[in-house]
């Protein structure tokens, strides 16, 4: 497929490895440009004596080079792939040599070897192993539940105490006051909650009508631990959104088959951010057929590369998994069936009114969901005073939680017309991430 230079820059690890990887895209900085249907390759001269040897994977895409950098993909991969899309004809269609021919075989070799470990990992183990891991499952979900009780119940009087003493009060409180019980959490494997009460740390600062907010947080935090002490007497799905929030996982082996939907899944763009020593890429589907919304989460500790399974502005039609939920909204890839295509234009909601009904619905299925995708169509970014908003069709204004250099650059992409916007909708604002302009697509966060 054809890779635009947003898609591109939107793989960089951070901003200095994009400016950096721009630099490179001329083709007097590489040495031995060539390409094949698969690949692309070329050395680049750097500090050392020896070029770097870069070479690119299409499918994936995926990336090797030479160089020492622990960025990923680095510079000279950027470089290169900006090159290549911008001017296919400057790598000529050759044998590709021995060190990208290596890595090449060494990808297959390593497809091949997950093939098999998958489908030994589907044969049916014997008795004595079935019963023995049954046994430690039970153990450790037995031993998590006691941590999880324990805290969450020094949760409900620490709440309990912050609303007695009244919410103004919130603004005098130290940074510790709230990183302690959030610390506890941790400790008692709740990272879920921990993460809610880091959440409202910031909102005494945030502006008018944090009042509001903190309570609004507050009070679904208490809904979630009154759900959790009679979690055995909710529905399935309900247990499941609960035991999410608080912090539980799911392997992707655990994710029931029946969730499986195939469909042509846009990405609408990706957001990746810090979270306790991770780096966490969301990145968000909708389903052309089914017109629903997906978010793919990867992570990746210091020193480990965030996966490429999707990328942002293509189409792609694919198996995808759901998580268990009454609103089945976080999902895996499970298989690809064609390759990605570049991805033109969008559907999504006509009016802000089929945004605000959907978001309602969903919070009476999991009032504990965050945020929703929101591709919104045909809206015009609007500045009132200091703020952003997003004006639809009918004149209707969604705020936008953004930088003002953000709604400037979506108001030059729009010059004045509608585009098509997406971004996370959490019941009051929209945080944009990409939009579609005369049919490009591009990335507004890294």
């Amino acid at each position: 497929m054809n890779y635009s230079a947003e898609q591109i820059i939107a793989l960089a690890p951070d901003a200095a490895s994009a400016k950096a990887g721009r630099s490179l895209a001329t083709a007097s900085k590489w040495l031995n440009l060539g390409q094949d249907e698969r690949a692309v390759w070329g050395e680049c001269q750097g500090s050392g004596a020896k070029p770097y040897q870069t070479v690119i994977d299409l499918n994936e895409p995926a990336f090797k080079c030479s160089c020492p950098s622990r960025k990923f993909p680095c510079k000279h991969a950027l470089g290169l792939f900006l090159l290549i899309a911008n001017q296919p004809s400057a790598a000529n269609t050759v044998t590709a040599p021995a060190w990208a021919a290596e890595w090449l075989s060494k990808r297959d070799q390593q497809a091949q070897r997950r093939s098999e470990a998958a489908k030994k990992a589907g044969e049916e183990p014997d008795e004595a192993t079935l019963a023995r891991r049954a046994s430690q499952k039970t153990k450790r979900s037995l031993d998590r539940e006691a941590k999880v009780v324990a805290g969450l119940k020094e949760l409900e009087l620490w709440l309990r105490d912050l609303v007695r003493h009244g919410l103004a009060a919130a603004q005098t409180r130290s940074f510790d006051y709230w990183e302690q019980m959030a610390a506890r959490l941790i400790d008692a494997q709740a990272p879920g909650v921990a993460r809610r009460v880091r959440d409202l740390s910031r909102l005494p600062q945030s502006g008018d009508g944090w009042i509001e907010q903190l309570l609004a947080r507050v009070s679904s935090l208490f809904l979630l631990l009154k759900a959790y002490e009679r979690i055995e007497t909710l529905s399935a799905a309900t247990q499941a959104d609960v035991r999410t929030a608080i912090g539980w996982t799911y392997t992707e082996d655990e994710l029931p088959e029946e969730n499986v939907v195939t469909d042509e899944w846009h990405v609408l763009g990706q957001r990746t951010t810090g979270e306790e020593l991770l780096r966490v890429r969301r990145t968000w589907l909708w389903g052309k057929r089914t017109a629903r919304g997906a978010l793919v989460l990867d992570f990746a500790a210091p020193g480990q590369h965030l996966a490429l399974d999707f990328l942002p502005g293509t189409a792609n039609e694919a198996e995808v998994i759901f998580y268990p939920s009454n609103y089945p909204l976080r999902a895996a890839l499970k298989k690809r069936l064609n390759p990605s295509r570049s991805l033109k234009d969008l559907s999504g909601y006509s009016t802000s009114d089929q945004l605000l009904t959907t978001y309602a619905d969903v919070l009476a299925l999991n009032p504990w969901l965050e945020a929703i995708p929101a591709p919104l169509e045909t809206v015009v970014p609007v500045r009132r005073g200091e703020q952003w908003f997003a004006s639809d069709s009918n004149g209707r204004l969604l705020s936008l939680r953004s930088e003002s250099t953000l709604g400037w650059k979506l108001l030059a992409l729009s010059g004045g017309y509608p585009i098509t916007i997406f971004g996370e909708w959490n019941g009051q604002s929209l945080l944009p991430i990409s939009a579609w302009a005369d049919g490009r697509h591009v990335e507004l966060q890294s």
